[in-house]
């Protein structure tokens, strides 16, 4: 067995990835979108790189709904929704606020009410291509 104090030492190049710390601590690429839209319909909002940060604004006078499996957000039934709420902007005009610090390739936005709705998002981006990320499914997302 040869001695391993002797033997030359080989650096290897970390990688982008998925459980490669340094790729979430470095600051994100900034991706922004804003879109209206109506009651039967859902924004996905579909990003280029996987996220390290998610904030969606909601600049409308309903609630919205957030869920990151594609059904999540459409379930009525309170044991098969899958979705976190964001309330409607204020009388006085402030827009409501939620971030989501994950790692994901998209989220999906609804309008529950008979209304239109308007929403802002702001992701951070990673430099992790989003072929890497497996798809959200399972308890809590979309079962």
């Amino acid at each position: 067995m040869p001695n391993q104090e002797n033997q030359p030492m080989t650096m290897q190049r970390q990688r982008v990835g998925l459980h490669n710390v340094g790729s979430y601590q470095v600051s994100g690429q900034p991706w922004l979108t804003s879109s209206a839209f109506t009651r039967d319909t859902t924004l996905t909002c579909s990003f280029p790189f996987v996220t390290q940060r998610i904030t969606v604004m909601n600049k409308g006078g309903n609630v919205l709904r957030i869920s990151f499996g594609k059904g999540g957000a459409q379930g009525q039934d309170a044991v098969k929704a899958h979705y976190t709420t964001i309330p409607a902007m204020t009388a006085g005009g402030i827009d409501n606020t939620f971030t989501f610090e994950v790692k994901c390739k998209e989220v999906f936005i609804t309008e529950p009410d008979e209304a239109a709705a308007s929403v802002e998002v702001f992701a951070s981006l990673t430099g992790i291509p989003t072929a890497s990320m497996y798809n959200l499914t399972g308890r809590g997302l979309d079962d």
